[in-house]
């Protein structure tokens, strides 16, 4: 083996590019990454033919693809919701899969393809330019549309009635051909599989609810999956930016062949855990269990007969989103029991048991209530892993990730042990940095003296990189951690997401 693999990502933003790469380093592989100019940037397409020219060259030396269909097919995650190519130049680009497995019929081929989400809001930044005008009325059409069909609600079909005649046939029209297009594309990935060009499909949801015509379309791949007996080798969950790590986590397992880790839960609260997450379809413990799945393990019930222990906070009562500001009141109940959790942490720690935190009490940011106490009572060090950052299944795919290459590293040791913590302690860090530094803290503060819509990039940069160096450094300084902060950039010239430098990934 080489100790490779390819990953062409949906994006070039750190979390989708570079975060895997992080993740497989204390696993000691190596991820290979297409130049990040080639990616796209935001509605921008990706450069698709300098990127299957990118495949083609890393091809021979590595021992596996995990690659994007949305970057494949459409040129990045969120070109796929407003490309205008049809299905059959689509489905056409997409063949490129299937001729690198007909070239490499030995080397694992992974692939996810994301279910294309709809956004509750009026922000056409990621979407159709009508969104500005009619988004929120889509959403309820999607919602109300899919209630109907599921539960025949009349209120709900008066509501399909009223919004059909509200939005313009035309914007209605093009929505669902854009969503109907998208579906069959996804469909076609089941052909792949059958035939074993594709050894694993992903299908995340992307920023979904109980309701949709997303969810029926996850619905129907869900019973085109089960017919075809296809259960074991696709997968269907909440997430999209996280996919990729989880893929890279698997492979590695596969590629070292060694057996998968189980994982034992625990909640800070039992009501918050049988919540369901903002932008997702089901309770969280089902959410950590899909994105566990999907990995390779399963969860046990006992500490005692589990190789990781997995420490999820959770809401008291309901998730709250601290980019958005909402369900901000629903979050630190007393529904949930952070001290105890927290011994419970440490109890663990004391026996040698790998921990890892996951922290889905908000989205978009580290539970600022949380944080200080854990760290008062365990140290960085000590964690196999822990994330923060956006949705849910964002956050718990990238810790089982990053618990997965810890644990391997227990069972196949590959990197002398110091050099396992040292990877593993600068990954968390970059978490703890942006995830709450930056998310939970820095962001909050830039948009309450900044409108990012009337200055210029370079003024943008500057108020977040004076802010975010400030807090980084009395942080850092705080927990005694070492972390060199190089450049930082915004990926997409807005406040939601940052970038940090750290000499790492070119």
């Amino acid at each position: 083996m080489n100790r490779k693999i390819a990953l062409l990502p949906v994006d070039g933003r750190p979390v989708t590019r570079e975060l895997p790469k992080q993740i497989a380093s204390i696993g000691n592989w190596e991820v290979l990454l297409p130049p990040k100019d080639l990616l796209g940037f935001l509605k921008e397409p990706g450069d698709m033919a300098a990127l299957e020219k990118w495949i083609w060259e890393v091809a021979p030396e590595v021992d596996g693809f995990v690659l994007s269909v949305d970057m494949v097919g459409y040129g990045g995650l969120v070109p796929s919701r407003v490309c205008i190519d049809g299905e059959e130049r689509i489905i056409q680009r997409i063949g490129l899969l299937r001729s690198l497995k007909e070239k490499y019929p030995d080397k694992v081929l992974m692939a996810f393809s994301s279910t294309m989400r709809i956004s509750n809001n009026y922000v056409n930044e990621e979407e159709k330019e009508y969104w500005n005008d009619y988004g929120v009325e889509l959403w309820e059409y999607s919602f109300h549309h899919h209630r109907y069909e599921k539960t025949g609600c009349e209120e709900s079909n008066q509501k399909v009635q009223d919004l059909g005649n509200r939005i313009p046939s035309e914007i209605l029209e093009d929505y669902l051909t854009t969503r109907l297009k998208n579906y069959r594309v996804n469909v076609s990935l089941l052909d792949m599989v059958e035939d074993q060009t594709l050894d694993v499909l992903v299908f995340p949801q992307d920023d979904t609810s109980e309701y949709g015509v997303n969810i029926g379309e996850q619905e129907d791949l869900s019973k085109n999956v089960y017919e075809r007996k296809l259960f074991q080798r696709v997968f269907i969950y909440p997430g999209a930016d996280e996919v990729a790590n989880t893929l890279v986590a698997k492979m590695i397992y596969q590629l070292e062949n060694v057996r998968f880790p189980t994982f034992f839960p625990v909640y800070s609260g039992e009501i918050g855990a049988l919540s369901t997450a903002m932008y997702e379809d089901r309770p969280i413990c089902e959410s950590v269990k899909g994105q566990i799945f999907a990995f390779g393990g399963y969860t046990v019930n006992s500490p005692v007969e589990s190789d990781i222990v997995f420490a999820v906070n959770v809401p008291g009562k309901r998730q709250g989103d601290l980019a958005l500001q909402k369900h901000l009141e629903e979050v630190d109940t007393p529904q949930r029991n952070i001290g105890e959790w927290i011994k419970r942490i440490s109890h663990y720690l004391r026996q040698d048991k790998l921990v890892a935190v996951a922290d889905t009490a908000y989205a978009n940011g580290v539970d600022a209530r949380m944080l200080p106490r854990l760290l008062s009572e365990v140290k960085v060090s000590e964690l196999a892993g822990f994330a923060g950052w956006n949705t849910a299944g964002n956050t718990l795919g990238t810790v089982v990730a990053q618990a997965a290459m810890v644990h391997l590293q227990k069972q196949k040791p590959s990197l002398p042990e110091a050099e396992v913590k040292e990877r593993l302690l600068a990954e968390i860090t970059l978490r703890l940095l942006d995830d709450y530094v930056y998310q939970s803290v820095v962001r909050q503060k830039v948009r309450a003296v900044v409108d990012e819509s009337a200055i210029s990039r370079e003024e943008l940069l500057y108020q977040v990189t004076e802010s975010f160096r400030n807090e980084a450094s009395v942080f850092l300084d705080q927990y005694g951690l070492d972390f060199s902060l190089k450049d930082i950039y915004l990926p997409w010239d807005r406040t939601f997401e940052i970038g940090i430098g750290r000499g790492v990934v070119s």
